[in-house]
């Protein structure tokens, strides 16, 4: 059966999508910061600012909407940044709405009020909440999620057109922005093979793949970037090796279901307090009855299953803290499955009390009490990573080398200092990064002024030793940070 979307449906996204980016909006910070796992967005800001490549796997279609987003010319760029943020997560809660209104709501009276109660639960759950006001790629993850779920449930239903062309492309590009997105593969799989059972031509089924393929060239945009070495330039991609190191994320790939089994408990156990976080207990029983009750069909129903399975499972066995912001796309399925519980239970009475009712109020008023703590638990007006490289930036000695020595010290400075511009007098070498072949050339390329000692040789952080050696002339600053949620920096010159 082909879908049939109505006006209302359609007024219904409409309205979930323009409240949340205006309620968004007005979090946006505009100064950098630590809050929401944010700790990445200094090293994103720098490198869109000039034009270089963030940290693996270099996110090609973030970075270049990220720069898009820069030509508002209102507005401080970290501002901007998170603009993008909002208004992604924002379409994301919309385009949910109507998914839940089209494929989640069969035999539903009001199918518009479903997908609203879905859209406005995900996006108003904290950890939603908290990823729309910051720079991160999580926001634009989220809307690539929900075009893949459209994608694959059109697939499924038979749908042909331009939209699901643009929407194949669409699918291709979202890889550029977090590899992740590959989880929602098995579900475009059974897709396209329930498709072909229902005499869909092969034709068809080529352009669709073809239109994915040519998304994919998106990530030309790295070596393309790279040949003109950037200060932010991880990998160096204009080389093949170094284009696959970045790509496929080399330095991260051990994290990637390497949690101890003794840590394995306290995750588990920290995802079920995660999940009453974004939906409160009323919620999780409403969503039971959704589960268990369903009148989904069974491909929806499959591909809720599987997005809620599938980032649960990467989240728990992704041995980082920020792995939590994975289960995103999880809490989604979780909000259709609420949204439904709602629907099915509401005619719920015993005797003369209307229990299904009454469950839903519940649930209404625990939302509505815990909004207060929600808007204060992710607050990210907390200026401690500009503060920082504002004051150090300040208090550096002219023509200074600020020798760093991991993410949290470093990446402040770099959207200082090659994105804003400021003190383009010092130097910064991160010394980790220096057993890296082309972080060396990087450095050579952006600091031609400077005196290095041969390539190859000394070998680890000695080759960020000699530079200060080989530089004496210069004043050395040395940085250090603790691994804290909201980082402590200390730091020194002589």
């Amino acid at each position: 059966m082909k879908p049939k979307i109505d006006r209302n449906v359609w007024l219904a996204a409409g309205g979930v999508a323009s409240g949340l980016a205006v309620l968004y909006s007005v979090f946006l910070p505009s100064r950098n910061t630590w809050a929401n796992f944010g700790g990445d967005g200094g090293d994103f800001l720098a490198a869109i600012l000039s034009g270089g490549v963030p940290h693996p796997s270099g996110y090609p279609t973030y970075v270049l909407l990220g720069r898009l987003f820069q030509l508002i010319p209102f507005g401080s760029p970290y501002w901007r940044g998170a603009l993008l943020s909002a208004l992604c997560m924002a379409i994301a809660a919309g385009l949910l709405a109507a998914w839940t209104a089209v494929f989640a709501a069969e035999g539903s009276r009001r199918p518009w009020v479903t997908g609203l109660a879905a859209g406005l639960l995900w996006g108003l759950a904290p950890m939603v909440w908290s990823q729309a006001v910051i720079v991160e790629v999580y926001g634009l993850q989220a809307l690539f999620v929900t075009l893949w779920m459209w994608w694959a449930s059109l697939l499924a239903a038979g749908r042909r057109g331009g939209w699901m062309v643009a929407l194949a492309l669409t699918a291709g590009l979202s890889v550029g922005n977090h590899l992740t997105i590959l989880l929602m593969l098995p579900a475009a799989a059974l897709a396209m093979g329930i498709t072909t059972r229902r005499s869909a031509s092969k034709r068809w089924l080529g352009l669709q793949m073809g239109m994915t393929g040519l998304g994919l060239l998106i990530y030309l945009y790295l070596p393309l970037s790279a040949f003109g070495y950037p200060p932010v330039n991880w990998g160096n991609p204009q080389t093949l090796a170094g284009f696959v190191w970045t790509v496929t994320g080399q330095p991260y790939r051990g994290l990637l279901f390497h949690t101890p089994p003794a840590d394995l408990l306290d995750r588990i156990s920290a995802w079920s307090r995660l999940i009453i976080e974004q939906y409160s207990i009323p919620g999780l029983l409403l969503g039971a009855v959704g589960v268990v009750q369903t009148r989904l069909r069974r491909f929806p129903q499959a591909l809720l299953l599987w997005l809620f399975l599938a980032y649960t499972v990467f989240a728990i066995g992704y041995r980082t803290s920020d792995s939590i912001l994975y289960l995103i796309p999880a809490w989604m399925a979780g909000a259709v499955w609420i949204s439904q519980g709602v629907e099915l239970v509401w005619g719920w009475a015993w005797r003369i009390i209307p229990v299904g009712k009454l469950l839903v109020l519940i649930l209404a008023l625990v939302l509505l009490v815990r909004l207060p703590s929600s808007t204060r638990s992710i607050e990210p007006h907390q200026p401690e990573a500009s503060a920082y490289a504002e004051v150090y930036l300040r208090e550096a000695p002219a023509n200074a080398i600020l020798m760093t020595l991991s993410d949290a010290d470093t990446f402040p400075l770099w959207y200082a200092v090659y994105g804003l511009g400021e003190r383009p007098d010092v130097v910064i070498i991160v010394k980790p990064l220096t057993v890296f072949p082309w972080y060396r050339q990087t450095l050579i390329h952006t600091y031609p002024n400077l005196t290095f000692p041969a390539l190859d040789k000394p070998v680890g952080g000695e080759w960020a030793e000699a530079i200060a050696k080989l530089n004496a002339g210069r004043p050395l600053c040395r940085s250090q940070a603790t691994q804290e949620l909201i980082p402590k920096i200390t730091y020194d010159c002589h």
